[in-house]
């Protein structure tokens, strides 16, 4: 398999992976501290669950994109596996100040759990990518 495709595989996993664990912190911590009723909270639960995937996906095209530039730089193993860790951080670092001057603005309790729970997230979910990514073709 093209060595390009199978990044592009293996950040799919990622995010896919990153937005469910981002969307259930996020979505209990909001359902938790800024719900009022029961039906409230399941609607903000769901909400969360939707927002995570759908805004998760800009910061992991451009994760995606610095790997594909590391690939390009002949960057493999654990030098390419390092290097992703760290864009991820940075990019979830970047994701969640996002979040908290934008959509955190509604939640006031929760979004200093839900913040977090980005970055969170997202480094477990590159964790756990880890062998496909340190993989060389």
């Amino acid at each position: 398999m093209n060595k390009y495709v199978k990044i592009t595989l293996v950040f799919f996993g990622v995010w896919f992976t990153a937005s469910l664990l981002n969307g259930l912190l996020s979505g209990i911590s909001i359902a938790i501290l800024d719900s009022g009723s029961g039906s409230e909270a399941m609607q903000n639960f769901g909400l969360s669950v939707l927002l995570s995937f759908v805004l998760g996906a800009p910061a992991t095209a451009l994760l995606w994109f610095i790997t594909i530039v590391a690939r390009l730089a002949e960057k493999t193993g654990d030098e390419l596996f390092q290097f992703v860790l760290g864009a991820a951080l940075i990019c979830s670092l970047i994701a969640a100040l996002g979040f908290v001057f934008t959509l955190g603005m509604m939640f006031n309790n929760a979004k200093y759990i839900a913040a977090p729970g980005i970055v969170v997230s997202a480094m477990a979910a590159v964790l756990l990518f880890r062998k496909q990514i340190k993989t060389n073709e």
